[in-house]
This record gives structure tokens, sequence and C-alpha cells, in this order.
């Protein structure tokens, strides 16, 4: 290993400096490490040839010198990852927001389980007013009467935490609160 180390060293530091990226120091640390890696495997490579050895040494070196390349390459992608743009919420309003819904979702809970059927799939689950009349078994003027009795409770109950929007704009659009 040693006549090895004495014969290449000089070599393949020239050959580790030819390397593209690598500098004087980037090179010494490749000789090293190829020597250290022909130390670890020296069963197999001390039964090559003199010229066998070489160019063992200068592939693990070329090998070493491409992991240090893409090591170096790796970039971060997160600054390019675009802004949704969504506004910042505003803290208190979003306690006040939440307050409200809890709020609405506890007088909810109170009322009957077919007003809470329609409640949950108008306003958890968007569904609209033909799709939840077929699943409930009624018309859809029934879901939209349903809907407009609650949003009087919710109004008159809890509509100073959170404004509502009139029942007259939402006809046809499957409610919203």
């Amino acid at each position: 290993m040693r006549e090895l180390y004495v014969n290449e060293v000089g070599e393949l530091y020239r050959y580790a400096c030819s390397r593209p990226g690598v500098d004087g120091i980037g090179a010494e640390d490749l000789v090293q490490t190829a020597f250290q890696e022909a130390v670890l495997a020296w069963d197999k490579v001390g039964r090559l040839t003199v010229d066998g050895q070489r160019a063992w040494l200068r592939q693990v070196l070329k090998y070493k010198s491409i992991d240090d390349w893409r090591k170096g390459r790796v970039v971060d992608s997160t600054p390019d990852v675009p802004d949704i743009g969504l506004p910042q919420a505003d803290p208190a309003e979003l306690v006040v927001l939440s307050t409200a819904l809890k709020a609405c979702w506890a007088l909810i809970t109170r009322m009957s389980a077919v007003k809470q059927e329609v409640a949950c799939l108008t306003w958890a689950e968007f569904w609209p007013d033909k799709r939840i009349a077929e699943r409930m078994g009624i018309t859809e003027s029934r879901v939209r009467g349903h809907r407009m009795e609650m949003r009087a409770r919710l109004r008159a109950d809890v509509g100073h935490l959170v404004p509502f929007i009139d029942d007259d704009d939402e006809e046809g659009a499957g409610g919203g609160a």
C-alpha cells in the first residue's frame, strides 16, 4: 500500500485537480478519500496489477468527485414555491368567527334531526337543494323552508356575532350562511 501511495499520489492529485469544480483543497480531500477506500478494499485492490490499482484509484476519485459535485448542487426549492396569494386573516376576526361558528352549531344541535341534517348537508357538505331533497325524501322547497327557518333562528340568537346573507340572495343556490 505504501509503495502504491508513493508512486501514485502526485498523479492522482493532478487528476483530482482536473475534475470540474475541484480546487486544491478539494483535490487533496479526494486523494485522501481514494486511498482510504483502497485501504478498506485492499483484499481486492492488492490483487490487481499496478495498472489495475491505478485505474481503481482514479475511478474511486472520479465517483467521489461526482458525489461531492452533486452534494453541492442541492438546491433549496422552497423559495421558488409561489405564494398562494391568500390574504392573512386578522387574529381578532378569526376569534370572533370561531365563536360565532361554535354558537351556530350549538344552536343547530338543539334543532330537530331533519333541520340538523339539512344544515350539515347545506353548510358543511355544500350539497345543492336537489341532492338534499332526494336524499331526505322531501321536496326542494321544503329543504329551502327548513334552511330559512334555521337562518331566522340563527339570526335572532347569534346574528349579533356574524352577518348573515339575506335569504333572497340564496334562492336556488343551495344555501349558505
